[in-house]
């Protein structure tokens, strides 16, 4: 696997970082708090890995992540428009651990390199606990 390739799949892990730190009041940016940039940037990256699957699905013809893809996406966009709440955030953190288990799919199909998964299961345990992290912050400071 490309250096560049692992590079840019753990640098997207930082936005959560940042949301962390945005909802701790250690950052600021203009025009935009914490829970805004936090969903915004989820939306993105469970859009991005539905897309990723959906692209997967339509090469080999695999109806589950075929429709796993489409449920993620419209899951993650429903939950950040209706749901902005530590229960939001709990079911935002399945999500993308079910879609690492559609990547344990792909690979038992070999439809995924053995790389790709070790580094879906990196990148997919730092933002699950980066999302955690946020969950414990926003019960936490008011």
């Amino acid at each position: 696997m490309s250096p560049w390739i692992k590079s840019l799949t753990l640098a997207g892990a930082l936005p959560f970082m940042v949301g962390c730190a945005l909802k701790l009041g250690w950052v600021s940016l203009p025009g935009v708090d914490a829970d805004t940039w936090l969903w915004g940037y989820a939306v993105v990256i469970g859009a991005f890995m539905a897309g990723s699957h959906w692209g997967i699905a339509l090469k080999s013809a695999d109806l589950i992540t075929l429709l796993a893809s489409n449920a993620f996406a419209l899951s993650v966009f429903a939950i950040a428009l209706w749901l902005r709440t530590p229960l939001g955030l709990t079911l935002l953190v399945a999500i993308f651990a079910a879609q690492l288990l559609v990547d344990r799919r792909l690979l038992a199909l070999a439809l995924a390199s053995t790389a790709y998964w070790r580094l879906r299961l990196q990148v997919t345990g730092i933002v699950c606990a980066l999302l955690a992290t946020y969950l414990l912050i926003a019960v936490s400071v008011p």
